[in-house]
């Protein structure tokens, strides 16, 4: 009888230890990507995230890297970071011309093309410039007719196609954010929370390069990231990392 007593005290000794786990919050993955690159605002962004070692993913754009030496140099800062990851966001990002630039699906397809090829990009990763349009393993989503086409050929190439599920908006006379850290960050809780993203528990946050120009817009980026983090479930993660299931 003794020895029966220690065997049910031990067990609801590791039951009382296992049940707490059965409570603990999912973990739930963010997708930091950032568009448009290299520009003005690039130098400061891989400044943070190197010092924070925080994993970001940038859609670049190879006509902005030829442009100058200063934003070919912002390039190869992205490149020697290992936190950052270098995906394609087009050669000349449509030159603005977004619905010219869909009507020819093929044109699109090279200008993707061109740019893997000039940035020497290792994934075949694609954010297609003004569209918010997803590729990735079942998962399709469009945001409209111009640009479906392009999309299509493009996955039946083997890339995958990234949109977003929020973005940090910003004001296109100086780049400066709309929302603030507060407001950003609250919605990004929100929709986690909510599930109301295209895959539950990740989260794809579209910010631009240009947001980041000055220092104090620096340290709302440090600030961002300082507010996430402090939530032990969430985890920042590179975007082809991201599940291509439902």
């Amino acid at each position: 009888m003794k020895t029966l007593a220690v065997i049910l005290f031990v067990s609801v000794l590791v039951a009382f230890k296992e049940e707490p786990s059965a409570y603990r919050a999912p973990i739930k993955y963010i997708y930091l990507t950032f568009d448009d690159g290299p520009l003005q605002g690039s130098e400061n962004i891989d400044s943070v995230v190197l010092a924070e070692q925080l994993k970001i993913s940038v859609f670049l754009v190879g006509e902005h890297a030829e442009e100058s030496k200063k934003l070919q140099s912002y390039y190869g800062m992205y490149e020697r970071n290992p936190y950052v990851e270098s995906y394609n966001h087009s050669f000349t990002h449509a030159h603005n011309k977004y619905q010219q630039f869909y009507s020819n699906p093929l044109n699109v397809v090279n200008d993707v093309e061109k740019n893997e090829s000039s940035l020497n990009l290792r994934y075949k990763i694609v954010r297609l410039p003004g569209r918010n349009m997803w590729r990735v393993g079942n998962k399709k989503r469009d945001d409209g007719v111009s640009g479906k086409a392009a999309a299509d050929s493009l996955a039946a190439r083997g890339f995958k196609l990234f949109g977003w599920d929020i973005e940090w908006q910003h004001h296109d006379q100086d780049g400066t954010p709309v929302q603030t850290v507060q407001q950003m960050a609250k919605a990004i809780n929100a929709r986690l929370a909510a599930g109301s993203t295209l895959t539950k528990d990740h989260i794809v946050i579209l910010v631009h390069d240009e947001m980041f120009q000055k220092k104090w817009e620096e340290s709302e980026l440090k600030q961002l990231i300082d507010t996430l983090r402090r939530n032990d479930h969430y985890v920042f993660e590179h975007i082809r990392f991201y599940p291509p299931g439902n």
